[in-house]
């Protein structure tokens, strides 16, 4: 599909744009914490609100470009904010995650703030032939909805460690567990695409880049938390592994990303 440019959002407005979605997701967090219920009401529609205009961010992207907007950071970063959204609401209904709201909204503001520093960034990229593939959109998707659950889990982990009361801290581990849980098959599966994906354009499945190599040690960390939780003498160090996880994620998605020298992975 060709890219129409002709509908790019100017950079301004783009930027003022992530910046109104990032303030939305902030206020909805803020307004978390009330026990008024309009209060309640309000956060709800902020984060709405901060969702939909998310939401015309990417759609912008994915318009002007004529592909699936995973190419470029400033992209995917935009997309992640939505899939942060996308997450909630199946943790919510299925998981009874109702409670994990306000971390789900801190992350989202936290992302568009980042959006927004990025926002002079050029509306349009190429797609490079090697990302032309049918594994493309699956494999970047599962990695967004794994850094999600995972970056959700660990921020509750951190706060987990300080909190003194016994029935809020039980939730907490509760909820962490059933993040890590959901989150690890859609790691795996990024990987193991992504190996099809390799092999499928250089014909090896594994060549020991950067980032696959930062992408498995933060597989083997939720791992061992999953391990770890089910011993009862290693229950106490399981936790840690989900905020090495978290900080492994970091790397891979930015510093790899950024840094990566002659990686296949680094982003432009």
């Amino acid at each position: 599909m060709t890219a129409l440019s002709s509908f790019a959002l100017s950079a301004t407005f783009r930027a003022g744009l992530a910046l109104f979605a990032a303030l939305l997701y902030f206020g909805a967090f803020a307004c978390c914490f009330s026990k008024r219920r309009a209060i309640k009401r309000l956060s709800l529609g902020l984060w709405i609100g901060g969702t939909v205009v998310n939401a015309v961010l990417v759609g912008n992207n994915w318009l002007v470009n004529g592909y699936v907007p995973f190419v470029s950071m400033y992209q995917v970063l935009t997309f992640l904010g939505v899939t942060f959204s996308l997450v909630y609401v199946y943790m919510r209904y299925v998981h009874d995650g109702e409670f994990m709201k306000a971390y789900f909204m801190c992350f989202q503001g936290v992302i568009m703030t980042g959006v927004f520093f990025m926002g002079r960034t050029a509306a349009t990229w190429t797609f490079p032939p090697a990302l032309q593939s049918a594994y493309f959109i699956p494999h970047v998707f599962s990695y967004m909805i794994s850094y999600s659950l995972v970056g959700v889990a660990a921020l509750m982990t951190c706060l987990s460690i300080f909190c003194r009361e016994g029935e809020v801290r039980r939730r907490m581990e509760r909820g962490i567990y059933e993040l890590v849980l959901t989150g690890f098959p859609f790691m795996v599966l990024g990987m193991l695409l992504g190996a099809l994906w390799a092999n499928a354009c250089w014909g090896n499945y594994w060549s020991w880049d950067n980032k696959e190599v930062w992408s498995l040690v933060t597989v083997m960390a939720l791992a061992v938390y999953l391990h770890f939780r089910r011993h009862e003498s290693l229950a106490k160090y399981a936790k840690y592994f989900v905020i090495l996880a978290f900080i492994f994620e970091i790397i891979t998605l930015f510093f790899v990303g950024m840094f990566g020298g002659d990686s296949l992975h680094t982003y432009n």
